[in-house]
């Protein structure tokens, strides 16, 4: 019992010796004081302490300005005389949605700082107590709980050396936003304030939030930004609405919380960001969030979205759909009215629904801070590879390896049998959507740049017009019989031309484990058609079961097959490297030669360098996976034509790979009205970022030189 009695002693003697103090328990948090120092130093100057914070799982703790709800962490301290702490430092909070309300706060622990300020002439080994009384606010989904505690430190006087809290302090200094010197200032504007920025590096600024640390100066539900162009450079602009004290406050810190160009989370402090009597004039460069336009804006965004959804129809993306589409718009001159109508709608509603889960998805990430757009389900490795199984199996279908349901073909019958068509033509209607978005039709561009730019009933809206413009034909087919009639009718010829559209879907199923391979590499492009081959077997395995006398042999076989084919589909990100993301990559690199031209990986500061050098650059988004960038490429840029005419100017040509996701390139894109690639841009000698011309998404080379001609015409008029 002596021993014991002892180690206790010597625990409670250590207690209070290097910073070290026993953590506090509260009903939700865990809480303790640190020093960062051992002992304080004798000849003065500072030491950090920490008030180190552990909310339980499922609650939160909050910022200096905790927004619409909560309270930030205090400490109220109780030093000796001559002793001074600063104020608390925090880490970048994040958005906390509460109910209603908007929040700034933390998911887990949180550790903030204050440097305390020694005196001189402390009496080395001497002990000094350092206390205070800390509060802070938990909340969980539902509940928010004020606590308190009592918190105390001895410390040693002496050398100030480190403590065994140095590291964790010093992880907790490497998470606060990094200080910057930025020119900053807001102004007061019809019941709104808007917060101006001039980074020196704009473009490694992306998806950029601002969190104001003033109360009562800004309303937290509701932030959009803007680039504009000034003369001495790009900013930021951010807009928020006006709370009750904007009037009176002076002056503000604030965190920007942004992506750089790698996608990696950054932060920047903002000490001091001022009040300014008037807003500048600028110009306009790009709109990534902004609030709604005004009606003929929305409404000319909606009719370019029904006629790029009707052109969609023409372009190669959409091929494997109409293939399966071939046998059933055939099968309308034979089928009753009633069923060919019922077929078209509930076509039409597998396009709508789809459309509709793909703006809500992307409005909904975008929301969250990811810069995603049109075809971003495409940049995912397994999406390409799941889709490549899902051709596979219609192919097979198409070739008579197995049926799905009622059989479409009959010699001497309907081509197609209605109630068939029925169970198909809703999930065609969703495949369709899937299969378009490689590709964007003319009018498309400027529809979705304006949708994914506007609130989200402006922007479901432009997609529901881009699907009814893709249903259509079919649609219309569906309904008028007289042109129903001008179809081929329906006989035996109809089983070899099934077959015969079961080729495409193998050719676009083979496009898609290209693309895995150029986003993976070779291993896991052959881990995908592995896959398929095994798909392949199973679905064969299952439809002898049919067949065969052994049914319980063969049902075995396939279900192996396809639980094979299953597990080596979703380890194909496991077998493969990922190519490193463009915008990431040494920039002077040349990635690939396109006919005379010698393409550099794109970045912000290159396309800079150039600028300022008054040399003319054209720039190109594109994707391994946006079959019209590639025909374009094939068509138009990869031609002696266009080759000379890049080479008469002396233009550097950049290129955006965008097929990874790559948050740099998304928000180029953005800069342009764009969601989605091709973008293809022109910057004649002399021009600034805002002056680009941008070209058609449909490329000829004679389009190209005619682009660059009167780019530059007006150049030298201006």
């Amino acid at each position: 019992m002596s021993r014991i009695r002892r180690g206790v002693a010597v625990v409670v003697a250590l207690a209070g010796v290097g910073g070290l103090a026993a953590p506090q328990e509260t009903a939700y948090s865990t809480v303790e004081l640190l020093a960062e120092a051992a002992s304080l130093p004798a000849a003065g100057g500072s030491v950090t302490l920490a008030l180190d914070l552990r909310p339980k799982p499922g609650w939160h703790a909050y910022w200096r300005n905790p927004g619409d709800a909560g309270k930030a962490p205090s400490m109220r301290w109780r030093l000796p005389e001559g002793f001074a702490a600063g104020a608390l430092r925090f880490p970048a909070p994040k958005l906390i949605p509460f109910g209603e309300f908007v929040t700034y706060g933390f998911d887990g622990a949180v550790t903030v700082l204050a440097d305390l300020e020694v005196p001189s002439g402390l009496a080395p080994g001497n002990r000094v107590e350092l206390a205070g009384d800390a509060s802070w606010v938990v909340c969980d989904d539902e509940l928010c709980i004020p606590e308190s505690v009592s918190l105390s430190l001895a410390l040693p006087v002496g050398d100030g050396g480190a403590s065994h809290n140095t590291g964790r302090i010093a992880d907790a200094r490497a998470a606060l936003p990094h200080r910057v010197d930025w020119p900053a200032r807001f102004f007061l504007a019809d019941g709104r304030v808007e917060f101006e920025l001039s980074p020196p590096d704009p473009d490694a600024v992306l998806s950029p939030y601002l969190f104001v640390a003033e109360k009562r100066l800004v309303r937290y539900g509701e932030q959009s930004y803007r680039r504009i162009q000034a003369g001495d450079g790009e900013r930021l602009r951010f807009s928020m609405q006006a709370d009750r004290n904007a009037e009176r406050i002076a002056g503000t810190a604030a965190v920007l919380g942004y992506r750089d160009a790698n996608g990696d989370s950054r932060s920047a402090l903002l000490p001091s960001v001022v009040a300014a009597e008037a807003m500048p004039a600028v110009e306009q460069t790009a709109m990534p969030n902004q609030t709604v336009a005004e009606w003929p804006a929305v409404l000319r965004a909606l009719w370019f979205g029904l006629l790029g959804g009707i052109v969609l129809n023409l372009m190669p993306c959409v091929f494997p759909i109409l293939s399966m589409k071939a046998v059933g718009l055939v099968g309308l001159s034979g089928a009753d009215r009633a069923g060919a109508r019922a077929s078209a709608l509930l076509y039409t509603a597998g396009i709508l629904l789809a459309f509709a889960a793909v703006a809500l998805a992307i409005v909904a990430l975008r929301e969250a801070g990811s810069a995603i757009g049109w075809g971003f389900q495409l940049q995912s490795p397994l999406v390409n590879a799941s889709l490549g199984l899902v051709m596979v199996a219609i192919g097979l279908n198409l070739a008579g390896v197995f049926e799905i349901g009622t059989r479409l073909m009959g010699v001497g019958q309907s081509a197609v049998a209605a109630g068939g068509e029925k169970r198909t033509a809703f999930l065609t209607g969703l495949l369709a959507v899937v299969v378009a978005t490689p590709c964007s039709a003319p009018f498309m561009a400027g529809a979705l740049g304006f949708a994914l730019a506007q609130p989200l009933a402006v922007a479901l809206a432009v997609f529901m017009a881009l699907g009814l413009g893709l249903a259509l034909p079919y649609l219309i087919l569906g309904f008028v019989p007289a042109l129903a009639r001008l179809l081929p009718r329906p006989g035996p010829w109809m089983a070899s031309f099934r077959q015969l559209l079961a080729f495409p879907m193998f050719a676009t199923a083979l496009w898609l484990y290209w693309v895995v391979g150029r986003q993976l590499g070779a291993t896991s492009m052959a881990l995908g058609v592995f896959a398929a081959l095994l798909l392949a077997f199973g679905v064969w395995a299952l439809a002898r079961a049919k067949t065969s006398e052994r049914t319980l042999t063969w049902r075995i076989a396939g279900a192996i097959g396809l639980v094979a084919c299953l597990l080596a589909v979703v380890r194909i990100d496991d077998f493969g490297a990922r190519s490193a993301s463009p915008a990431s990559a040494d920039s002077a690199v040349v990635p690939s030669v396109l006919g005379r031209l010698q393409p550099q990986r794109f970045s912000g500061a290159l396309l800079h360098r150039y600028l300022s050098a008054q040399r003319p650059v054209f720039v190109y988004f594109t994707a391994d996976w946006c079959i019209s960038c590639k025909v374009n490429e094939r068509v138009a840029l990869a031609t002696e034509t266009v080759g000379d005419a890049m080479a008469e100017r002396d233009a550097a040509v950049l290129v955006g790979d965008w097929t990874a996701q790559d948050p740099a390139i998304t928000e180029w894109l953005a800069r342009y009205g764009r969601a989605g690639v091709p973008l293809y841009l022109y910057f004649p000698s002399g021009a600034s970022l805002a002056s680009a011309a941008v070209l058609p998404q449909v490329l000829l080379p004679e389009i190209v030189v005619d682009a660059l001609d009167e780019a530059d015409a007006a150049a030298l008029a201006a």
